[in-house]
């Protein structure tokens, strides 16, 4: 008899197994879908809680932070700079934060692929005096709801386009559109140094390390929930490097914060 209990216990349970999600059985939550985009979009779900909309509004910061992906040293008055760029950020794509603020177009189709969420971008830059520089940014994923646009000034108060040595400030500014169910604004402000090493006539690296600070703000406009506004207060490290081959830009960026970010670019601009 206790046989014939305990072989009808271990059936309940693989059949319990077989029928259980595999999301479920990863300790991955359900997936909320929306076929009307062909790729993960902002809606935000009636489960999602005040202390999850607080994380995704710190997170999203660093996701949508304007990282210009240069060195402290001055453009110089005249010169430009377009670029392409790809920003990785280290996300959760499990967590309440993300989950619950995204939809799919289906069960299976998961925000991030491997360990972060990823996405490319335009930029330009001008020098606007001997010391000024801005830049202004443009992302819109063509497949989904929402996309950034942002810009940045940076002044140099150390050193010229002519010296090794240069440090300089940055404030930026980077806001979400697209989406109906929120709003979301990102400041910035950077402080940076650098050392340029010339190797040839035509070619420069220029390694940079430096620290921001940021104010990320996010307003819901959805009847699907009730959640007061959130400003979030967060702070980052950066370092890097830029080349400078004649007309073309390279550059890497690693950021160190709550979620860590690894960004590229590769662009063309006048010596």
């Amino acid at each position: 008899m206790t046989r014939i209990y305990l072989d009808t216990a271990a059936m309940a349970l693989t059949m319990a197994l077989i029928q259980t999600p595999a999301s479920a059985q990863s300790g991955r939550p359900t997936l909320h879908v929306n076929p009307r985009w062909k790729e993960c979009s902002l809606q935000l779900d009636p489960s999602l809680t005040q202390s999850a909309w607080h994380q995704f509004t710190q997170e999203a910061g660093l996701v949508a932070y304007f990282r210009s992906l240069s060195d402290a040293r001055p453009m110089g008055k005249g010169h430009f700079e377009l670029s392409l760029l790809q920003w990785k950020t280290g996300i959760d794509a499990s967590d309440a934060a993300w989950n619950d603020t995204f939809v799919h177009p289906d069960s299976t189709h998961w925000l991030t692929e491997g360990s972060g969420l990823a996405f490319p971008g335009l930029m330009a830059r001008v020098g606007v005096t001997s010391k000024t520089d801005v830049g202004l940014y443009l992302t819109k994923n063509p497949g989904a709801n929402y996309g950034f646009v942002g810009g940045q000034v940076q002044q140099n108060f150390f050193g010229d386009a002519t010296k090794p040595w240069s440090a300089a400030a940055r404030v930026s500014f980077v806001s979400l559109y697209g989406p109906d169910d929120l709003n979301l604004n990102v400041f910035g402000v950077d402080v940076l140094a650098s050392r340029r090493f010339t190797l040839t006539r035509w070619a420069a690296v220029s390694p940079y390390a430096g620290a921001s600070t940021y104010l990320s703000n996010s307003h819901e406009t959805t009847a699907a929930v009730s959640l007061d506004d959130e400003h979030v207060v967060g702070a980052q490290a950066m370092m890097g490097a830029s080349v400078q081959l004649s007309m073309a830009r390279l550059s890497v960026e690693y950021n160190v914060s709550k979620v860590n970010s690894l960004s590229f670019k590769v662009g063309v601009g006048s010596r």
